[in-house]
């Protein structure tokens, strides 16, 4: 019995699946089910039911479950403890983020870490926000960007920024729409987005039933980069948060603020990471890339709310989860910033 093994089944375990265990792990299902095996074998028990809608745990399962918690989280904190010592990440760390903030979070800042800290290795998980959280709360992902929608109080969260929802259309007609419209110019346009559980099509339904109408999605996705590519191809119009769209394609589509539409991001990370040098240094810096961005002008559809550059790398940088103000929604009285 080795830590590989007690790590494979707790993501089994957690996950209730073979399948989806082994895409979390990006391991194949064969290798995953042997090891499996060799583990029953060594402890003469077996540890899942199969069943056609996944795996459930036998009552030794449920058994070695709890030690194996136990026994992971505190290798976890060991590390931790030790990298933090040192004050340089070592050791794999798993961010997760959603794919629309690929090319004004993701790529810059993991591009800086790998160069920063070679002894440090980077996976990226790209999903909605919901599916992200889980990720954190059950110890598969060690630090995520997610929106402040439906937090879950077991995570430690930073507050990151707002940013508007954006309608993307070809440039050729965006004088229609003017420089920036309100959630009812939508109505009877034709919409291509990401779907459930995504964050924004939860908002969208939000939004058009406070106006008493229902919006015409035509297509649901779950990739920010295929709406994008829907709508350079005429399929309709996108939705997307601001900042989605690569400057290289500024001649091709536009990407208009819609003012009464858009949502708080969030870095969510566990209590029991907190320690962890690598976490630590990718949440500053998150902090560090967004705050020169929306204070350079380089995201105008963007408002910083993070820590103040004297707290970066505190304590103070991070509050619980019932202190976070729920931007964009209903609980919010500021203003953004002039887009125009």
């Amino acid at each position: 019995m080795d830590l590989r093994q007690l790590r494979y089944f707790k993501t089994i375990a957690d996950a209730h699946s073979f399948v989806r265990g082994g895409q979390q792990l990006r391991i194949a299902q064969p290798a995953l089910s042997r090891s499996i095996a060799k583990l029953e074998e060594e402890l003469g028990q077996s540890l899942f039911v199969r069943h056609s809608a996944g795996v459930t745990l036998t009552e030794a399962g449920t058994q070695l479950y709890a030690h194996v918690t136990t026994v992971l989280r505190d290798m976890q904190r060991l590390t931790d403890g030790m990298a933090a010592d040192m004050d340089t990440p070592h050791g794999a760390v798993v961010l997760g983020i959603p794919p629309s903030l690929q090319s004004i979070l993701t790529a810059p800042v993991a591009a800086e870490f790998i160069k920063q800290f070679p002894s440090a290795t980077l996976s990226v998980i790209q999903n909605a926000s919901g599916p992200l959280r889980e990720g954190v709360a059950s110890g598969q992902i060690d630090i995520a960007i997610v929106t402040t929608s439906a937090q879950a109080r077991s995570l430690n969260y930073t507050p990151l920024f707002t940013v508007n929802h954006c309608l993307l259309c070809p440039a050729a007609i965006a004088k229609r729409f003017g420089e920036t419209i309100s959630v009812r110019d939508l109505v009877d346009l034709p919409l291509i987005l990401c779907g459930y559980p995504d964050a924004l099509r939860l908002r969208l339904d939000e939004a058009f039933s406070d106006i008493g109408v229902k919006p015409d999605v035509r297509c649901e996705v779950n990739s920010a980069s295929l709406v994008i590519d829907l709508v350079a191809a005429g399929a309709g119009l996108g939705l997307a948060p601001c900042g989605v769209l690569d400057p290289d394609r500024a001649d091709d589509l536009v990407a208009i603020p819609i003012m009464d539409f858009q949502a708080s991001w969030v870095i969510a990370t566990s209590f029991e990471r907190i320690g962890s040098a690598a976490v630590r240094r990718l949440t500053e810096m998150f902090i560090e890339h967004t705050r020169a961005l929306t204070e350079d002008g380089g995201w105008p559809t963007a408002r910083y709310e993070g820590p103040p550059p004297a707290e970066i790398g505190s304590s103070k940088a991070t509050m619980a989860p019932h202190l976070i103000r729920e931007f964009g929604g209903a609980q919010t009285t500021s203003a953004l910033v002039d887009l125009r």
